[in-house]
Order: C-alpha cells, then structure tokens, then sequence
C-alpha cells in the first residue's frame, strides 16, 4: 500500500529537502497551487491536490483541500474505513505537512487593507491540522520546518513515526491554530474600535516567551518574560542596550517607574525603589529633574530604577553613574556617547523604552495564581478645572500646579500613600501603610532625615481622609495645600480642620488606589 505526504505551505523552508526525503523513502506527494509549483521547479514528482481529488480549485483558491477524499483520507482510522465507502478514489494519508497563511505578517505591514488581512485568513489550513492532530494515533502532522529533521530520522529507522512523536506533533498543531484564531479574532475587534471586552465570558490569554530573566523575585526562583499578546493590554516596550540580564525585580520596578514617568510632556525623571517611586521631579532640562528627584531620599535611590521621558545624553548618564549605585536607567532614547560612557559599568541596564500615548492604555492585568483580574488602565488625567475647592482659603495657580503632579505620582505609590511636593518636585513620600497617618508620618521622618524643609509643601493623598490627624500633622509639618479626592463620611469635619488652620484644601473626586 502506497504511503502518502500532503503538503501545503507558506513557509516554504526546508520543504523541498523534506518532500524529496519522503519520496526517497517510499512516499507519494499531493500538493496545492504554490506549494505544487514550488516543488515541482525542485524536480520533486507531486500529484496537484485537484488531480487527487477529480475536482478542481474553485473561487479563486478559496475551495482546494475541504473536500471529502482529503478528509476521509486523514480521518480513517485504517484501511479498513475506506474500504466501507466502496469507493476507489479514497487513499489514506499519512502524513499531513502545513502551515498557515501568514495573516500575522501581512497585518503588520503599513499598507495592509481590511481586504487583504481577510483573503489572508486559512480556512482549509487550519481544518487540516485540526483534522490530522484528532487522528495523530495513525497520522503525522508537521506545522513546524524545526520538526523535519526529526521525523525524517524516525522513518530512516524504523519505516514510520513513533506515536509519542504524532502526541506531541498533535499537541502543536492545536495550540498554532488556537493562536492563529485568537490573532484574527483581536484583529476584528481591534479594527472595529472594540477591543477584547471585559464584558466577555471567555479571555483567551495568549503570550509568547521573551526571555529567561536572571532569576526571579528571590535568587533561588526561576523566572521567564512573557509577552501577552492577547487581550490587547498597555504595552511595556523596551530595548536593552547594555548591562547584565535583568532580574524578575528589575522588570517589576521599571514598569512602575515607566508608567509614572509617561504621563508628564515636561522634561521629568521618576526614581523607584521596590515598586515605589522615591523621588520625582519635573523641570526644564532632564539634568535637573533627575537632581530634584534624587533629593527628595538618596538612602532608597541607592540601588534603584531611573526612568526619563526625554532623550538622555552621555554627560546625564556620566552623571547618574558618579553619583549612585543604579540598577536602570530607562529612556526614550539615548545619544551616541552614552553606551561609550556605561562600559565602565557594565552591570548597569540600559533600556530604551517606548513610551504610551492615551490611546494606548487598554487593560492592564494581575495575576491570582490560577485568577486572571483584567480592569481598564487607569488614565484619568486631572486638570485644575476638575479640582473642586473646599476650603475658604483658595490655592494659588503654583500650589494646584503641584496638587496636580503630586497626584500623578501618588497613583504610583503603593497604598496607603502620601505625597509632598513643591515646585514639582518630591520632598517626601510615605508608602504601603496599613493607617495612612504612618504614611504621613514615613514621609515627614524621611523629609528630616535629609534635611528637607516641607514649609509651604502640597500634600496628596491618593485616597480620603477618614480622620483628623492627617490634616493636623500637615500643619505642623508646614503643609500649606491638601489635594485628596473626598467621599468620605467626615469630609465637612475634614474641611472644617483644614480651614480652622487655614490651609487649602482641594478634592479631585478621584481616588487612586495602588495595590
């Protein structure tokens, strides 16, 4: 009984020393237009799939291989079942050679159309495999040129493949056309302005492997990148120009710094220490925002993540350097001289990252061991016409430029947080604190331990006030304008406080939990 290959490829690599082998080893090839052609300018004797079947392509190479001796040949469980159907047109095929048309790349080129994208998508392609991997017991399915030369070796051997091997080959087969599918149904929605709901029942999360970190939160845990290529979430794009291999901690930090520093058009810089940020600052030029930021607490700088929202120059990163010990230093982009410049510290990572436009801010996830939580990305943006004043004594147009900046580093503070700010730049921060008067109380510590004045400082608070003490340190502190966003029930016996030590008091009615 003769032995049959059916190939159909795109991917055309390797393909004509696997049909040639087939043949050399016994097998009849039936191929499809291209795939046919190819072959055939290779001196490879095929059979077109329309000869094999007695009936031709139809509706422009849409109709080709869905026709029932294709089907029956694969999904015959032996000999045996085709010769019920009394019917000498059907063969059995063993081995099943495909791989998809390339809908990914053809999306992804600029003058790609609607049109296009849609003619680009399989349909007898994927039946194929899907067909081939259900009766794996009996056929070989090969969507993968990497897979050829193992396959080959096992007929070599022993005249056929072992059964652990179509397992395996099946298993494959399944999981590029479940990708394939997940890809074109995120392209219909992307291009209906609907992208992966949160209102569905059903998320198929899909991510491809990146990288092998150094290792992960501990240096006894292994840890690998991922990206999540499904649902469309906020991108964290990077490219790592220098340094060692970054760690599970290294990534966790940058992100939250990435994401600080993003928001802001002026030239600013975000330090962050373990998730938090512990200095920030906006100003005319990159040099003096990272200056401001690194301030506000060198001791949790040491060892930290630098993030810029503007091209860095080699006389800024000489600087960072000499300065402090700095895990990255993340930027737009970088001038020439500056990977000259951080060879002398080959250790310290270098990323060029991408920044996000608003359009860009979908969804952003977190992971509950086997509980995926999936909420839009929070990307309220305040303006002072959204700040509502409560209290008699009004702020200046400086203090709600500060409320302002102070909140947009808060949100990245980890709950319970507390922020102060003058001139648009961080004075002290107060993290992660079950009772938010520890926070105030972190941050004031902090502001002495550097010597740092908080006199006619803002104060932010990424949630309400359910108490006094809060409003009552401020004071003392030399705190002279409160940003919070209000809702709670003692919000008049807040205001009431504030006013009764004359200070402004603003609510942005939006509340910025960071978890």
């Amino acid at each position: 009984m003769k032995k049959i290959a059916l190939i159909s490829v795109s991917d055309k690599t390797n393909i004509d020393f696997l049909a040639s082998e087939l043949v050399a080893n016994g097998y009849s090839i039936i191929s499809t237009g291209g795939t046919a052609k190819f072959l055939s300018s290779k001196g490879i004797d095929i059979e077109a799939i329309s000869d094999f079947t007695q009936f031709e392509e139809i509706l422009e190479g849409r109709v080709k291989t869905l026709h029932p001796v294709i089907h029956a040949g694969i999904l015959a469980k032996s000999k045996k079942d085709l010769d019920k159907l009394n019917n000498t047109k059907y063969s059995l095929i063993d081995i099943v050679v495909v791989n998809l048309y390339p809908f990914e790349k053809t999306i992804s080129e600029k003058n790609c159309t609607f049109d296009l994208a849609i003619e680009n998508i399989d349909i007898g392609g994927p039946t194929l495999l899907r067909a081939s991997a259900k009766n794996h017991q009996r056929v070989t399915v090969l969507t993968d040129p990497y897979d050829y030369p193992e396959i080959l070796s096992q007929i070599k051997k022993d005249g056929k493949t072992k059964l652990s091997t179509r397992l395996k080959l099946a298993a494959k087969a399944f999981s590029k056309v479940s990708k394939y599918d997940s890809m074109i149904s995120s392209y219909l929605n992307q291009s209906q302005q609907n992208n992966t709901s949160l209102m569905d029942n059903i998320i198929s999360l899909e991510a491809k492997e990146l990288a092998e970190l150094r290792y992960g939160e501990n240096p006894h845990q292994k840890a690998k990148l991922y990206n999540i290529t499904k649902p469309n979430l906020t991108k964290f794009d990077y490219v790592q120009l220098s340094g060692k291999t970054l760690s599970f901690n290294n990534l966790v930090d940058t992100e939250s710094a990435y994401a600080c520093v993003e928001q802001f058009k002026s030239p600013s810089c975000v330090i962050v220490k373990h998730a938090n940020p512990c200095g920030a600052a906006s100003s005319k030029t990159l040099n003096n925002a990272y200056i401001q930021a690194y301030k506000t607490d060198p001791t949790s700088a040491f060892g930290g993540i630098i993030t810029f929202n503007k091209k860095v120059d080699s006389k800024l990163v000489q600087k960072i350097i000499n300065k402090q010990f700095v895990e990255v230093i993340a930027a737009p982009a970088f001038d020439k001289k500056s990977l000259e410049v951080i060879k002398k510290k080959p250790n310290v990572r270098l990323l060029q990252i991408k920044l996000n436009k608003k359009s860009d801010l979908v969804y952003e996830t977190k992971l509950l061991r086997d509980k995926l939580l999936i909420q839009e990305k929070d990307n309220k943006q305040l303006s002072s016409r959204d700040l509502k004043v409560v209290t008699t004594k009004k702020p200046n147009a400086k203090q709600i430029d500060d409320m302002i900046f102070a909140f947009k580093i808060s949100r990245y503070v980890k709950s319970n947080s507390i922020v102060m700010v003058k001139n648009e730049k961080t004075l002290a921060i107060g993290a992660g604190q079950m009772s938010r008067i520890d926070s105030t109380n972190i941050a004031y510590s902090k502001s002495k331990k550097e010597k740092i004045s908080l006199k006619g400082s803002v104060m932010a608070s990424e949630a309400f006030f359910p108490f006094r003490d809060n409003v009552d340190l401020a004071k003392k502190i030399g705190v002279t304008a409160i940003i919070q966003p209000g809702g709670s029930i003692n919000d008049e016996k807040i205001i009431k406080v504030a006013n009764q030590h004359k200070l402004s008091m603003c609510f942005s009615h939006t509340r910025v939990f960071k978890h």
